[in-house]
């Protein structure tokens, strides 16, 4: 139920750091008061099954914030035209080479933002699982790798992506010019002048001569374009929170809310089955990567986190580049960053909030149900077939048949609600 920092050169004292505070923590949920805890605090004999300890660290888990934190790279992030722009992007396939691929596409509305689909299908078969877009704007790194450090930047890989959507940014320039002119101007103001199809060619990308060929202002006036649409994308997607799961309505007061087979599950994610150490935030995730020892199966080798590093450094719309609309402190957190070998194989920590409605599951898609990344745990992974060294922390957990049922009973409770009922449809598109 995992998935270490990924964070600079001071990674590994960080992570010993928050290892060690994490061990602590769970010794200290054994210790102590044996009596059980009420809602209003008080102990009693019957009441519930935790401890004051273990109920200091539930309620570290709950509630999700109502807001998410500020994206800063995005000054349209809060916009509310942007984010009924960008919704209109992420339903319309007219965003992808051939019409026929948006965004929805792998991260529908019907199957909680993610994919149904083992490793999802674009323009092509891609070779990882698509992950869900709820509250995904509480996330630090985006993509199993963290290749992009913001949503508007995920955003802009997916759509010229060649197994996703696979479109190119100056044939979106122009679609924007033909269908979108207006609303597009109210939020981001004037577009380039596009009519002179010598300067302005209808389609390339950087690699392409049409693309390479243009001059450096023309090149910076359509990455400013591409760069928009992306951030209309992320103004709808910081819109798709779910809360006030059932979990959450527990905590907050109601005993009713789950059932004694969750409350024990519940005991067990933040006990015997360690699941606390990686999803130990109101997002149940540390927004971290982990070596798991997940295997390849069928896929060419993924280094995850190695890759990812790299890619996030070079690309010229992370949160450092001249397109972020403030710079300053993302780039102070790149130049920290640097591939190791530790990072290789390593994959971000996913959210469980509302994670019986994304399966199939990790970043191979392969483990369908919640009880086989149970099993998979409790087995303390696999000895061989994955990338890179698997964390040395992982071990068999020994639960039985009833504690799985249980820990699976509990993550059924993460389902929350949508915001906005609007927000799953597609809206009028141009």
């Amino acid at each position: 139920m995992s998935s270490h920092v990924s964070a600079p050169k001071i990674q590994h004292n960080y992570l010993c750091t928050i290892c060690l505070i994490s061990a602590i923590t769970l010794a200290l949920i054994g210790c102590g008061d044996e009596g059980t805890l009420s809602m209003n605090g008080d102990i009693e004999t019957e009441v519930d099954i935790f401890t004051k300890r273990e109920w200091a660290v539930i309620q570290r888990l709950s509630p999700l914030p109502e807001v998410p934190p500020p994206s800063p790279t995005n000054r349209f992030a809060d916009n509310p035209d942007a984010a009924l722009l960008g919704q209109k992007f992420f339903f319309d396939e007219r965003f992808s080479i051939d019409a026929t691929v948006s965004c929805a596409t792998c991260h529908s509305p019907f199957y909680g933002f993610a994919d149904v689909e083992a490793t999802s299908l674009g323009v092509d078969r891609g070779t990882r699982n698509a992950p869900t877009l709820l509250n995904v704007a509480y996330n630090q790194w985006h993509f199993w790798d963290g290749r992009a450090d913001s949503l508007w930047a995920q955003a802009l890989i997916a759509l010229e992506g060649e197994k996703e959507q696979a479109g190119t940014r100056l044939q979106y320039t122009h679609l924007i010019k033909n269908l979108y002119r207006k609303d597009y101007e109210v939020v981001f103001g004037p577009l380039p002048n596009l009519v002179n199809t010598d300067r302005f060619p209808p389609n390339g990308k950087p690699g392409d001569p049409q693309f390479d060929n243009m001059s450096e202002a023309d090149k910076i006036a359509v990455n400013t374009v591409f760069a928009n649409i992306g951030k209309a994308i992320e103004a709808y997607e910081r819109l798709l929170i779910s809360r006030n799961a059932p979990f959450d309505q527990y905590v907050a007061g109601d005993m009713n809310a789950i059932s004694i087979e969750a409350k024990r599950g519940l005991k067990l994610f933040i006990g015997k089955g360690f699941c606390i150490l990686c999803h130990d935030t109101p997002s149940f995730t540390d927004n971290e990567f982990h070596n798991l020892g997940v295997p390849q199966g069928k896929f060419p080798e993924d280094t995850g986190r190695y890759d990812g590093i790299k890619q996030l450094l070079d690309s010229p719309f992370n949160g450092g580049g001249i397109y972020s609309d403030d710079p300053d402190v993302p780039q102070r957190i790149l130049n920290f960053l640097e591939p190791t070998q530790q990072h290789q194989g390593q994959f971000k920590t996913p959210t469980l909030r509302n994670v019986a409605l994304t399966a199939p599951y990790f970043h191979t898609g392969e483990f369908p149900t919640l009880r086989s990344i149970i099993e998979f745990n409790n087995a303390g992974g696999v000895p061989n077939g994955f990338v890179g060294m698997r964390e040395g922390t992982l071990e068999p957990l020994e639960l039985n048949e009833q504690e799985v049922q249980d820990l699976v009973a509990f993550l059924l409770t993460l389902t929350g609600e949508l915001s906005s009922e609007h927000l799953l449809r597609e809206p009028e598109l141009p």
